[in-house]
Formats: structure tokens, sequence, C-alpha cells
């Protein structure tokens, strides 16, 4: 019975034991100090150019308003809208009958004008044999001779005047001046037509070409030759066009200025008035010092600084703050080009602490 007693208290001092050894401190955990992953921007050279976008539109290389050059009524149109047409193809007729009527009237009047000249002819014939006899006086010669002058400029006259009635005729068929489409038909059969008033539009068939509006203060700043990109939809990826043209003279009503480009490139399926978005670069004027994420930039009540990772070690780098651009900050100090800034977990770092895995990080200003 007593072994048994003496065993149990032996158990018990055992246990004791062990449960104060578990309860004693461990030695000290040592602190991960391996270096610290962080993420960088590598500084570019201040920008010397800032990209613009615009509404742009498709407009055909070659179009034109046609108009007819003398009065009438319209006869007939021998064409539809979305019609393809041929160079010299009629595509509108005003009525004949007044042309008609008045070619006929100038044929007789010339064939009177003709007889005058004829007779007034025949009639200093008669006066120049006259005065061979001195039978009359050499101021009648005078009067035939003037006689004849102005028969013969008066069958000028109206042969001139019978050529515009004829031309007037002609003129009278609109017809195509290039292959072209009929995009616009502005007038109706019998309706009265006024010179010089557009009646319809033709859109040639080589290609297109973009038009854009920019105000003087850009426009001025746009060179020729620039390069641009065109969106538009139905396009798997931005069209490469070239400025050409910028116009010197103002809409009336937006006061914009017209620049037209070149398509390095034809659309797929492009269509007259197709609009898209046109990115140009402008140039901008020089501009001191960097651009950095706010999240780069620390300090205190005295100064700035952003942290610079050289050898592997970083680097308090102190700045002047020059102004923002939306989430960046324009600053400037002892930095250069191709210096990488920590941008990530910069509020932590030391000067002098070793920098483990260097992360590129992809932001970047947008201009």
């Amino acid at each position: 019975m007593r072994f048994m007693k003496f065993q149990h208290s032996l158990s018990a001092v055992a246990l004791s034991v062990a449960l104060l050894a578990g309860c004693q401190p461990q030695g000290d955990i040592q602190a991960d100090k391996s270096p610290r992953p962080v993420k960088v921007i590598t500084l570019e050279e201040a920008q010397n150019h800032q990209s613009l976008s615009f509404p742009a539109k498709l407009v055909p290389k070659q179009h034109a308003e046609l108009s007819f050059r003398v009065p009438g009524t319209l006869a007939n149109i021998e064409v539809e809208e979305g019609q393809l047409v041929t160079k010299g193809q009629p595509l509108m007729n005003l009525d004949p009958h007044d042309f008609e009527v008045q070619i006929a009237e100038y044929q007789a009047r010339l064939i009177e004008a003709k007889a005058q000249a004829r007779q007034a002819r025949q009639e200093r014939a008669r006066v120049e044999q006259a005065n061979q006899g001195n039978a009359i006086a050499k101021v009648e010669l005078d009067r035939a001779n003037t006689a004849v002058e102005r028969a013969e400029a008066s069958v000028t006259v109206v042969r001139q005047r019978l050529q515009m009635m004829q031309d007037a005729l002609r003129y009278s068929a609109l017809k195509a001046p290039f292959d072209a489409v009929v995009a616009s038909v502005y007038i109706d059969t019998f309706e009265q037509v006024v010179p010089a008033i557009s009646v319809m539009t033709l859109h040639g068939q080589d290609g297109y070409q973009v038009e854009f509006s920019l105000p003087n203060q850009l426009a001025s700043q746009v060179t020729l030759g620039a390069n641009a990109q065109l969106t538009i939809a139905g396009e798997p990826a931005p069209l490469s066009l070239t400025i050409t043209e910028v116009a010197r003279s103002a809409s009336t009503l937006s006061r914009s200025f017209t620049v037209t480009g070149q398509l390095s490139q034809q659309p797929s399926n492009p269509w007259p008035e197709q609009s898209g978005n046109l990115t140009l670069k402008l140039p901008t004027q020089s501009q001191r010092g960097f651009l950095v994420p706010s999240s780069a930039l620390q300090g205190d009540e005295k100064h700035a600084w952003v942290n610079v990772v050289a050898d592997q070690v970083n680097h308090q780098v102190r700045v002047s703050v020059l102004g923002y651009e939306g989430q960046w900050i324009r600053v400037a100090g002892q930095l250069k080009t191709g210096d990488q800034v920590i941008t990530a977990g910069a509020a932590y770092m030391k000067p002098g602490q070793p920098i483990g895995q260097i992360i590129a990080d992809n932001l970047r200003p947008q201009l």
C-alpha cells in the first residue's frame, strides 16, 4: 500500500516538473531582417508633348457639290442616291424648250445679219465704182465703208449670242465629272433650278481621308507631316494618318479650323461621314523636374524627399514640390533620368536600408 502511494507521488512530481518546464521562457525570436521587396518607377525625361483626342470623320478624297450653270425647269432625274455613276454620265436635265426657241431665234437673226452685211458690201461696191468716175463725193464712200463694218460687226454679235444659246442648251444637261457614287439629291422633278445652287453631291471612289476641327490655339501648333491615329468602329486597331492640310480660314459658325489627314491604310468597310476618335500629339512648353506618384513623396514639417534605389540600397533624396498634375506631383532635386523611385512602402523605408526584389510599377502619367 505504501509503495503504491509512493509511486503515485513520484508520478505527480514528474508531471509538475514537466509542466514547469513547459512554462519556462524560450530563447529570443529573431526578427526577419531580410531585404524588403519594393515597387519602383523609373524617372523619364520631362515630356515635351501632350496627347489630345478629338472627334473626327471620314470624308471622300474626291467629292463635288454639283449645280446647273443656267436656270430652268428640271425635266428629269436620271440617277438615284447611292447609285454608282461614270464620268460623263447624264445625271439631270432641264426642260430644253426655252433654249431651243432662243437658238432658233438667233439662227434667224444671224441669217438676217448676214443678209444686211451682204447688202452693205454690194452698196459699197457701187459707191466705189461711182467714186472712180468722180460721180459722187468721197464722203459717200466713207459712209459705205462704215455701213459694211457695222453690218459685219452685227454678224459677229449675233453669232456669239447664238453660241451662248447653244452652250446654254448643253449646260441644261448635268453630267458626272468623275467616277463616283451619288451621295445626295436636293431637288425634285419640275422644280425651278437656280444657277450655282447645289442640286446633287457626288463622292469619288478613290478612298477616304480624315477631317477634324481645332480651335486657333491648337491649330497653330499642328505641323504638316505630323502623325496621328484614328479609332473607328469596325477596325481592330487604330488607323495611322499623316497631317496634310491645315485650313487658314475659320468656320463661320464654330470659329474652328479644319485639319485634313491622309490615311496610310484605308478602312476595311468605310462609310462617308463615319465618325471616330483621333489622337494627336501636340508640343508643350518645356517643364522642369519629374513627375512622381503621390505615394512616392515623403516628408516632415521641414523637408520633402523621395526614396531612390541605388546599388540595392535605399537613398533619401530631398526634393522641392513644383506643382500637382492630378494624382502626380512634379518635383525637382538631385534626381536624374533613369533613377528608380520607390512607390509602394516608401513610408517605411530608412536611409541605407538594403533593398530586396525590385518590382517595376506600371504607373504612367496620363498627359
